[in-house]
């Protein structure tokens, strides 16, 4: 009987390697572009590819495909996935289905050595942004005393800001071309910290005409390493909550519920943070909208299958989010 169901389980480990090698030597071969891009018209950004998201319904290109990196990205709803994940929530198949389309299915491919030429300019770019952001997050200043922090009390965030949230005077953007950055504008700089701690990124939130008294945010740009990282608003424990976005991460940690909570700047981006081994129980704090208990969902499942506790936490259902929360509560008095 044990020799039976020890043979069974190395079957299933080979049959499992199996599996992974086939998937990912179909990734290696089929840039992820030529799947998104039958769906959606992609143009060229860089080395990104940019479109309508599929997803949801929108104007202005959101979406972005990246080959070297094999994944599409939403910065509209928070969509994220590579070429089997695509196919799974774009035709409404299963897993199966999806690998056995794409296996038999005559797209364009590139060769290793495209692809590993792609790879590496990749890892360079992302490296410059890295030291990017690192130059603007170390030229930042603690945020008592400056318009960061008018910004977070106008949204009624009045808890001491932690060390990795700062304000600065940053571009918002970038020119492809040449390379220079646009002019200086005020922005809360939050720091994205990887597995050890050093801040690898930054979130950058500028105001709404640049006026931080509107408690009103203009756009939020990341810049340097941001999946695998988060914004630490508390040093690590057994359990963690994590919320989307700063204010709403702000405002949890303001209510008091006693646990450490992190920001991956993004839903989407939780099941890549790098936890310390200490972390075993994840407390999701999504918001009450269908895309974010969508994307709350989709992220619990990815940090159960690595092993993780998961559970959840939402605003009260009168409250979009936590700093609608935040708000409303102290409105109410």
């Amino acid at each position: 009987m044990s020799r039976g169901k020890a043979s069974a389980g190395r079957r299933s480990r080979v049959n499992e390697a199996d599996l992974r090698h086939l998937l990912d030597e179909l990734k290696a071969r089929i840039p992820a572009s030529s799947v998104m891009g039958r769906a959606i018209k992609l143009k060229r950004a860089g080395r990104d590819y940019q479109g309508l998201c599929p997803f949801h319904q929108e104007k202005t290109p959101s979406f972005t495909v990246n080959d070297a990196k094999e994944f599409g990205h939403c910065f509209g709803c928070g969509w994220h996935g590579d070429i089997f994940r695509f196919v799974m929530d774009k035709e409404g198949c299963g897993f199966r289905e999806a690998y056995q389309r794409l296996a038999n299915d005559d797209l364009p491919t590139w060769t290793p050595q495209e692809r590993a030429k792609a790879q590496a300019g990749q890892r360079l770019e992302d490296l410059e942004k890295e030291k990017d952001a690192r130059r603007f997050f170390s030229e930042s200043l603690p945020i008592v005393g400056t318009p960061g922090e008018v910004y977070l009390q106008a949204r009624g965030i009045t808890v001491a800001a932690p060390e990795f949230v700062r304000f600065g005077m940053v571009p918002s953007w970038r020119s492809k071309e040449t390379g220079e950055w646009g002019r200086k504008r005020p922005a809360v700089i939050c720091g994205a910290q990887d597995g050890s701690g050093a801040v690898v990124g930054i979130q950058r939130i500028f105001f709404k005409n640049d006026d931080p008294k509107l408690g009103k945010k203009d756009c939020k740009l990341s810049l340097g390493t941001i999946k695998g990282s988060a914004l630490r608003l508390a040093p690590a424990g057994r359990s963690i909550i994590m919320a989307e976005g700063p204010e709403d991460g702000m405002s949890i940690l303001q209510e008091g519920p006693g646990l450490p909570v992190w920001v991956p700047f993004g839903t989407s981006m939780m099941p890549a943070v790098d936890f310390p081994p200490e972390v075993r129980r994840v407390i999701i704090a999504g918001q009450n909208n269908t895309a974010g208990r969508i994307a709350a969902n989709k992220a619990a499942i990815s940090l159960s299958e690595r092993g993780l506790e998961v559970a959840f936490a939402w605003p009260d259902r009168r409250f979009d989010d936590w700093n609608d929360q935040l708000r409303g509560a102290l409105a109410n008095g």
